[in-house]
């Protein structure tokens, strides 16, 4: 589970580095207004993949932290 939080984390990071690359330095590309639309889908897809990898390592941290918590109580 670790691992795959941590993959599609830097994935998305790698990514959202590229679709800006792209923007940034190839402006040609998105003159056309459905290329345009593509970049802004893909940016906003990225994002959102970003957040559910960032909200799920949070969640994971969480519960691993309740439970050694509930652990350590247990053995005193």
């Amino acid at each position: 589970m670790r691992l795959s939080n941590v993959a599609g984390f830097v994935c998305h990071i790698a990514n959202i580095i590229l679709l800006v690359y792209s923007l940034i330095f190839y402006r040609d590309s998105t003159k056309n207004t459905m290329t345009t639309l593509s970049f802004m889908f893909w940016m906003v897809a990225n994002i959102n993949g970003l957040l559910f990898s960032a909200s799920a390592g949070i969640i994971v941290n969480h519960m691993v932290c309740i439970v050694s918590v509930a652990v350590y109580h247990v053995q005193s």
